[in-house]
């Protein structure tokens, strides 16, 4: 029941996080329209929050909360114009729980000396190829919970640890059937049978909290920065494939 109970929790704070920086995004930018869907996207996930029931959230009503999320995200991803997807970021000194970097253009570098968890969106740099937005990754709560599974944490450890903890977790929380993960050349990929909805075209730039956390375990189990590649619905689940970009040495 306790399990059950996170999923309200996880919900509830990953709407009004993404709300609330939609909301700081439209404000700088003058743009009312995602102002609006900023609000919008904290009040679900305060309504999410006050939802008094039996310790869990039905799969419908958690199914249309990620629907109006995937639509915040896809708004907020044209407003801002980010082309590039997503960049998982394993913990360093700046980003102590580690990060999500979504770059500005396709082709992109990375000056991980510049981020922060002050820094949102990433302007203050010499190469416009370096800017972009810097989010704390919505699956950071679901990677805490394999870790309290597996009892130790999950730096130096290995794909086959965020394997079996992201499957066990996900599993006990009705989020996903399954999860699998296979080495590939310079990279990895995963396949996973979520139990709820999943768009795989949000995924790519900043995922939902499933995928995210998987995607953060990895960056985290291997030390190196990992690159979102693609997304696809299958018939067998959602299959991501990531590429490893190296250690955080190398892009400071």
């Amino acid at each position: 029941m306790e399990l059950k109970y996170e999923v309200k929790h996880i919900t509830s704070a990953f709407l009004v996080l993404v709300g609330a920086f939609a909301g700081i995004f439209g404000a700088i930018n003058g743009n009312q329209g995602l102002i609006n869907l900023g609000l919008a996207g904290i009040f679900l996930g305060v309504i999410i929050f006050t939802f008094k029931s039996s310790g869990y959230i039905k799969k419908e009503a958690l199914n249309n909360v990620m629907n109006s999320y995937n639509l915040l995200l896809e708004k907020m991803i044209t407003d801002l114009g980010l082309e590039g997807n997503a960049v998982y970021i394993p913990p360093y000194e700046n980003l102590p729980e580690g990060g999500l970097f979504v770059p500005l253009h396709e082709e992109f570098d990375l000056n991980l000396g510049k981020l922060s968890s002050d820094v949102v969106f990433l302007t203050n740099v010499s190469n416009e190829r370096q800017m972009g937005l810097s989010l704390r990754p919505p699956g950071l709560e679901l990677l805490k919970k394999y870790e309290e599974h597996l009892e130790y944490p999950l730096e130096s450890t290995s794909y086959s640890e965020v394997e079996a903890s992201s499957g066990s977790v996900l599993r006990a929380l009705g989020l996903a059937k399954s999860v699998y993960i296979e080495e590939v050349e310079k990279g990895f990929r995963v396949v996973v049978q979520p139990d709820i909805e999943c768009d795989p075209q949000s995924c790519e730039k900043v995922a939902c909290p499933i995928c995210s956390s998987i995607l953060l375990g990895l960056a985290k189990a291997t030390g190196e920065l990992i690159h979102v590649e693609s997304v696809e619905k299958k018939d067998y689940g959602i299959e991501i494939k990531a590429k490893r970009l190296g250690g955080v040495r190398e892009w400071m």
